[in-house]
Formats: structure tokens, C-alpha cells, sequence
């Protein structure tokens, strides 16, 4: 009956973490790039070729 219950409370403690670690996932994909590519420099309402040297 205690092995049991131990077995019992070792899957219940795993099962949490997993959760609590598949919930922390989503995080990573939020974050915002450190550089705007002139993709998203255009969603953002610059325009990427004013910024660009090469067309003078």
C-alpha cells in the first residue's frame, strides 16, 4: 500500500512539472526580435528604404 502511494505521488509530482514546463513554452516564441527586418519595419510604418545608404 505505501509503494503504492509513493508511485502514486512520484507520477503526480512528474505529471505537474511537465505541465508547469509545457506552460512556460509559449514564452519563447513571444518575444520581439532585437533588430526589425525591413518586413517588419514596414508593419511598424518605416520605410526601410529611406534608412538605406546604397540608393543615393
Amino acid at each position: 500500500m505505501v509503494l503504492f502511494l509513493s508511485i502514486s505521488v512520484a507520477l503526480i509530482v512528474l505529471a505537474v512539472l511537465g505541465v508547469r514546463r509545457i506552460s512556460r513554452l509559449p514564452s519563447r516564441y513571444e518575444r520581439k526580435p532585437r533588430q526589425a527586418t525591413p518586413w517588419l519595419a514596414l508593419d511598424q510604418g518605416i520605410d526601410p528604404s529611406e534608412s538605406n545608404d546604397t540608393n543615393s
